[in-house]
């Protein structure tokens, strides 16, 4: 065998010489190639490293496969609705009555907390749970610090990071921190930071103690609060069905509760499958990451056809080549290994473009995602991936034009004559194009649907006033001297309004079920409604339109019983006088004193929904200002930075915006609507340059042609137009397949969205222009240098 392989080393090693020479010597075509490749598996690396970050979320846990968070299913007439909260005592119970249930822990936040180590303050993500969850999750504990979560009322574990803004490099253990400005808490521990592609997300941990210390009333939640996240870690060979189905009992037998049933989730899947109808998943994130890969592969599949029709475009200045190789006694399946081999060379060399590319990329695309994605180059399955990728480019690149030009027919090529294999292949080499350019035009169709989407949401009418409204937290004794300090403000000319709330005005406070009303229907009372609980000038402070009543007022001291409805909730009642009716209320009955017109909350993407606004002080957890629109923005919030020192001292004044809290609720659309413009523009470049090579093996092809046209008269124009209007017939089938293709499954995409455009008419037309413009562009090039070149040079040998 060594000796069989000695017979032919001289000829594989000319075989290389030959490949590198070949691609020496057509500078300009390989460099296409290479960019063309490199751009493609660039694209394709970046893509399969989101991928690879998406479903490698939370596999930091040794544990994953057995840990688990309680879900609740709402009852909603004949439907089920899903909440990812369960009540507080969830957790207690489930340790205590299960023997499967190996650990359990409940937890709530992370949310923003003030800590402070003499006069640096810092805002720190903070997360309170259970001690009992590092032996659930795993975290890696800093060597010299405790490895386990302290359950004391006294302690807090902060990460790497934190400790770092915090103290510097000192040593952090014992050191003392003021949480809030009013409690003392000692650094029990210091843990590295939790990875990007983590669920569990905090920069501080508190025990479940410190919380219960500093708030008694968590302790005493009842079965009603489902505002809590419980977790469990099962035991080896748990039956997992067996158990929930024991779990969807807890409820009924604790709370009495017939409309609401528990169950337990996997944890690993609460990432990708996070989206639930009538109380089953039905998919979530996984949509994204199946859609990229898909991107991916397409793309990479582009950059080969590009290869492909470049290959054999250039195939009559290798003709002879292979004629001479053939009849010096060459065998085909060696020149189909040559041409493999150079294919081969030429994905190395684009993989190495592509490697830098993608350095290059990364950055931009972290940027675009707002993700932390990063090249781990010491997985040794990243090289083995990277090494199946130039395998797998350099074979489907190179397979058609290894078989195409290895079946040239010696005696033919010598004397010039390979029109009919020539002709042969331009149909399959068409058949690539208009797969090229169908994945293109699918991508600018979807491009536009999704702008469009994003945009037709953003510019509804929400119902309120959206701009120059601000939101922070009531600290320190804020919550105590609202009334005082909105008076001061408003004196002081930096705001017209302000109002106390449970929540801002883009998301209501959860939803409940139990309301009554007059000529309530049997059953309607397990109805979930949305709630906002909010204060005294709620509506004047939003911009809010009255339709009906008033305000929550001072004047009226009877309004801490009082409701408003909107128009929605006024229909779904059936009311025909709202005013002074009587409506049940989180246990209470309340009165209606206003009617607003409906208003966006939530989803932007959703059509307005019943909502109730009640008036209850103890549930405020946000302030809401609206700025005087009389004064610069920064004049109006200096001057309230300066009566929250006087009023505040110890809280720094953080605030945002409200039109930035609504406009980051198009991050998911507006990052899909992003990518899908980044790799249309690079799907559209590769595949010009698809286009590009087809053009000049056309040009090739058809020399003679258009030399004798010249020769007797034929205009550059009609040459031109001649050559250019089989590419737009080809972009035309592309345009008709991609075009059916992306419309119905934008179509299916927009349906998710209740308030939501549709693919008009225009846009396909859109569509269809600018992919001509495309082509034409595209081909111009070639076909203007085919029009005007010396007739006399390709007549000359007849």
């Amino acid at each position: 065998m060594y000796a069989h392989f000695n017979i032919y080393r001289p000829m594989i090693r000319n075989y290389f010489k030959t490949a590198w020479r070949n691609l020496a010597s057509n500078r300009f075509y390989s460099l296409i190639n290479i960019i063309g490749l490199g751009v493609a598996m660039a694209a394709c690396f970046v893509l399969l490293l989101y991928v690879y970050f998406e479903v490698s979320y939370d596999h930091q846990n040794e544990k994953l496969g057995r840990i688990y968070k309680v879900y609740t299913n709402f009852r909603n007439n004949d439907e089920w609705s899903t909440g990812k909260y369960s009540p507080f005592q969830v957790a207690g119970v489930l340790k205590k009555d299960f023997p499967a249930v190996e650990e359990a822990a409940v937890g709530v936040g992370p949310w923003k907390t003030l800590f402070s180590v003499g006069d640096k303050q810092v805002r720190l993500e903070t997360m309170a749970a259970s001690a009992s969850l590092s032996g659930i999750f795993t975290f890696r504990f800093l060597p010299g610090s405790p490895q386990y979560i302290p359950a004391d009322a006294s302690s807090v574990v902060i990460t790497r990071s934190a400790a770092e803004r915090l103290f510097g490099d000192e040593n952090v253990i014992g050191r003392t921190l003021k949480h809030n400005n009013k409690y003392l808490l000692k650094v029990a521990a210091v843990m590295e930071d939790l990875p990007a592609n983590s669920s569990l997300r905090f920069e501080a941990f508190i025990p479940l103690e410190v919380l219960i210390a500093q708030e008694p009333s968590v302790k005493g939640q009842g079965w009603y609060n489902y505002s809590y996240t419980n977790y469990l870690l099962v035991r080896e060979n748990t039956d997992i069905a067996a158990l929930n189905k024991e779990v969807g009992g807890i409820l009924l037998k604790y709370d009495d509760n017939k409309n609401n049933k528990l169950f337990i989730y996997p944890f690993a899947d609460s990432h990708l499958y996070d989206e639930f109808k009538n109380g089953l998943p039905e998919g979530g994130r996984i949509r994204m990451v199946r859609l990229m890969l898909i991107m991916a592969g397409a793309i990479l599949l582009i950059g080969c056809i590009n290869f492909m029709n470049m290959s054999t475009a250039r195939s009559m200045k290798r003709a002879r080549e292979v004629g001479v190789r053939k009849t010096v006694g060459a065998p085909r399946n060696l020149l189909i290994a040559q041409f493999l081999g150079e294919s081969m060379l030429m994905a190395a060399i684009s993989f190495i473009f592509a490697l830098l590319l993608t350095i290059v990329l990364l950055k931009a695309f972290n940027s675009l995602l707002q993700l932390e994605l990063s090249i781990p180059y010491d997985h040794p399955w990243v090289w083995l991936i990277a090494t199946g990728v130039i395998v797998f480019t350099g074979f489907i690149a190179g397979s058609y034009p290894a078989f195409f030009l290895s079946s040239f027919r010696p005696v033919k090529v010598l004397k010039g004559s390979i029109t009919g294999a020539g002709r042969a292949s331009v149909r399959p080499r068409q058949v690539l194009v208009i797969v090229q350019f169908s994945f293109a035009i699918c991508l600018i169709l979807s491009s536009i649907v999704i702008y469009r989407q994003v945009q037709y949401v953003k510019n509804r009418p929400l119902g309120y006033e959206n701009k120059g409204l601000i939101e922070f937290s009531p600290e320190g004794n804020l919550y105590q001297n609202f009334e005082a300090f909105r008076r001061e403000a408003i004196n002081a000319n930096a705001i017209v309004d302000g109002t106390l709330s449970a929540s801002g005005i883009n998301e209501s406070f959860g939803s409940t079920w139990g309301v009554t009303w007059p000529g309530q229907l049997p059953g309607e009372e397990k109805l979930m409604i949305s709630q906002m609980a909010t204060n005294y000038h709620f509506v004047s402070t939003m911009g809010l339109t009255l339709t009906q009543g008033r305000d929550f007022s001072e004047a009226y001291p009877s309004d801490s019983a009082a409701l408003i409805l909107n128009e929605a909730a006024v229909k779904m009642m059936r009311l025909e006088q709202p005013l002074g009716q009587t409506i049940k209320w989180q246990g209470t009955n309340r009165y209606v004193v206003g009617v607003v017109k409906d208003f966006s909350y939530n989803s932007p993407f959703d059509l307005s929904k019943p909502i109730v606004i009640g008036f209850r002080k103890d549930w405020a957890e946000n302030i809401t200002l609206k700025l005087n629109p009389g004064l610069p923005v920064s004049e109006s919030l200096a001057k309230l930075d300066q009566i929250l020192g006087k009023m505040n001292p110890g809280y720094p004044f953080d605030y945002r915006f409200t039109d930035e809290i609504f406009a980051g609720k198009f991050h998911a659309e507006q990052m899909l609507g992003n990518l899908a413009l980044a790799f249309t523009v690079l799907s559209v470049l590769i595949s010009c340059l698809g286009l590009f090579g087809l053009a000049t093996f056309s040009a090739e092809q058809r020399e003679k042609e258009i030399g004798i046209r010249k020769v007797l008269g034929a205009s550059i124009g009609s040459i031109w137009l001649g050559l250019s209007k089989e590419f737009v017939g080809l972009v035309g089938i592309a345009f008709f397949i991609g075009a059916t293709g992306s419309a119905y499954f934008m179509k299916q995409w927009l349906m998710k969205y209740e308030y939501h455009t549709n693919v008009s008419p225009l846009i396909l037309i859109a569509t269809l222009v600018l992919a001509a413009l495309i082509c034409l562009l595209t081909v111009s090039f070639q076909a203007m240098r085919a029009a005007i070149a010396n007739p006399v040079k390709s007549l000359r040998a007849e």
